[in-house]
């Protein structure tokens, strides 16, 4: 069998906290996946310092990261695609006028002033280690570096300042109606994907993914097969070329051993 290349979105599709993380038939499915010599790459919107220990020890072969902007591959950058760091400061200087909590995420750490509460609070629901926080931290460089930003809202009135601020980038709401994920609209996890492929000369045929929520839309446009999760959006499963069982059934284990005789 030629080698293979499968991305997995991380949340709702590897993780959920029910399950208290990643399961063993997970764990166990994913390495015998990379001992036929294929590629496991994780392909989330976070960055690699909301990347928590549990997932890293699995021993992904590479992250596609921050929506597409980072690309790892065996503990090297491959591709870092840096927000325009003129719309970065005057987004900064916007929201500090109304004290609105951000956070600007590099290729190895997340900055934040270490008084917004409210993203601290948020992050540790997260499955996210702290260790790649940064509070001491010279901002004029670091927005030079910055590949993506989230901002937290606490109210209606700041998520419409912030929407307003945002002309220069794309961004995406969770679903609590605070928390918010800006990134460069050229960017996305298809472009991380479709980079991978051409620095690893792998033929798009050979790409798969595994996934579940809105920002894995353009992914499963790209990909030679996508694989919904069961508990997947609409948006997603319509896009699939087949479906899988529900996190909860550890749906990508049972997938894998079909996909690859394990």
């Amino acid at each position: 069998m030629e080698k293979k290349i499968i991305f997995f979105d991380v949340d709702g599709t590897l993780y959920t906290n029910e399950l208290g993380g990643i399961t063993d038939n997970v764990k166990k499915a994913i390495a015998a996946t990379r001992a036929l010599g294929h590629l496991c790459f994780v392909a989330s919107g976070r960055p690699y310092g909301y990347i928590a220990d549990n997932v890293k020890d699995i021993g992904f072969d590479g992250y596609v990261l921050a929506n597409g902007a980072n690309i790892k591959y065996q503990n090297h950058d491959l591709e870092k695609r840096f927000l325009n760091y003129k719309d970065v400061k005057e987004l900064c200087q916007k929201l500090k006028e109304k004290n609105i909590e951000y956070v600007l995420q590099t290729s190895t750490v997340c900055c934040l002033d270490r008084n917004s509460q409210c993203l601290l609070d948020f992050y540790k629901k997260c499955n996210i280690d702290f260790e790649n926080f940064c509070f001491d931290y010279d901002e004029e460089e670091i927005m030079h570096k910055t590949v993506k930003i989230e901002v937290w809202v606490k109210d209606q009135e700041e998520l419409d300042f912030a929407i307003s601020c945002y002309g220069a980038f794309q961004y995406e709401l969770h679903p609590d109606n605070h928390s918010m994920e800006i990134y460069a609209k050229n960017v996305s996890k298809a472009t991380g994907i479709l980079d991978v492929l051409r620095l690893l000369n792998i033929d798009i045929k050979d790409s798969y993914c595994f996934g579940d929520g809105p920002n894995d839309v353009e992914m499963f446009e790209t990909v030679g097969h996508a694989i919904a999760m069961g508990n997947a959006l609409d948006i997603i499963k319509e896009r699939a070329e087949s479906i899988c069982l529900t996190v909860h059934e550890d749906g990508v284990a049972h997938k894998l051993k079909e996909l690859f005789d394990l």
